[in-house]
Parts: C-alpha cells; structure tokens; sequence
C-alpha cells in the first residue's frame, strides 16, 4: 500500500484527489492539509510515502515545503501539482528536490502511475513541463558546455534533438518522420541516451537531463 499525503489549500481540489487516488486500490490518503507548515508537521508524524502538493499556497509555498520536507524526511517523496506551466516554478520545484511535476489537469491513469512510478525511486514529468525543463539545460550551455556534477558522457546533436523531441512527448516513431530516420535508429539513440544519462525512463531521462546538467558534443567532435 503506498500512503499519500495531500497538501493544497482548496478543499475542493483535495477531495478530489483522495476520491480519485482511492480507486486505485493500491494507493491510500492517510492525510491532507491545507498549509504547508500544517503538512510538514502531520508528515514529520505520518512518514508518508508520497506527498502531492499544490505550489501555490497561502504563506509557505509548495517549493519551499518540499526543499524542508526533502532535508527532513529523505525517503518521502514529493510530486508538485500546479495550473501554471510556469518555468520558474518547474526549475525551482525540481531543484528543491521534488520528483515529480504535474499539471492539475493531468487524468485519473496517469495520476495513479506517477504516484507509483514516483514511490518505486522513479522520476515524473508532465510533457508540456518536460520540454521547459529541456529548454533550461539547453540555456544552461551557455556559450559552451555546461558543467556536470559528476561523470558523464557526452551527448551528441542528434542524440539532443532526439531528447528534445522526447520532452515534448513525441513518440520514436514521430522522431523519426520529423528527423528523417528509421523507427529502428531512433530506438537505438534512444537507448544511447538512457545509457549515457543512468535512466530507465523518459521523465527520467528529461529530469535527470536537467539535474545533471546536460554535456553536449561539439559539431564536428
């Protein structure tokens, strides 16, 4: 059973949530709260496996509840829940640690699999929120290559548009008709690209991209 903690401060949006959440018998809301400093302490009592938590919040924002949370409590993890696919808020979110970003929007299924993906160490990122993210690593190149916080490969042209594409949710498929290749060559750079990056999934491939700080090949290196 993975426990769920809800933090938002519209009582509507909340038991929406739980009543949604609930179907999947998997999943149980052991608790909600309306403030971020309300929720950091049930949590401290609770130990939750997953907090969804609204950004925008009356007092303590949701970014600033999941870097406390995140330094207290390392095991929870946190998907941040928002309407606004605004980039400050999707770099900060992350850099504060959350492991997942959704929009309010997002359906019943893909809600249940990003509660699960998250609790098993996976990362989640919508697709609009994803192709923010790619934007930012592609900014933080600056006019060279951008510097790692740890080993890492390069990653080449193709193999960066291919990621670009990826973050925008196109399938391999579709990369291939846009970019002019095989189905059988994107998989393969695909597959280049999760090795390179120490990922197992797409939303985990674009966070790890950002977070990681992408090193990108030369033309011509």
């Amino acid at each position: 059973m993975i426990r769920v903690f809800l933090v938002d401060d519209h009582d509507v949006i909340r038991a929406g949530l739980k009543q949604i959440l609930e179907i999947d018998g998997d999943i149980h809301v052991t608790g909600e709260a309306s403030r971020a400093l309300d929720a950091i302490r049930q949590i401290e009592a609770q130990q939750p496996d997953v907090v969804i938590m609204d950004i925008r919040m009356p007092g303590m924002n949701g970014i600033e509840a999941t870097r406390i949370l995140r330094e207290k409590f390392p095991n929870v993890k946190v998907i941040l829940l928002t309407n606004f696919n605004d980039e400050e808020y999707v770099v900060e979110g992350l850099k504060a640690g959350a492991s997942g970003f959704l929009l309010k929007n997002i359906a019943g299924e893909e809600l249940y699999k990003a509660v699960h993906d998250v609790s098993q160490e996976k990362s989640v990122l919508h697709p609009e929120i994803a192709s923010v993210v790619i934007r930012e690593a592609m900014r933080s190149r600056g006019g060279g290559e951008a510097t790692p916080r740890g080993p890492q490969e390069k990653l080449s042209v193709r193999e960066y548009e291919i990621l670009d594409m990826m973050s925008r949710g196109f399938a391999n498929r579709e990369i291939g008709a846009r970019l002019h290749l095989s189905e059988h060559t994107v998989k393969s750079h695909v597959k280049t690209i999760f090795r390179k990056l120490g990922a197992k999934t797409r939303s985990e491939v674009v966070y790890k991209a950002f977070t990681g700080k992408l090193i990108f090949q030369k033309p011509g290196s």
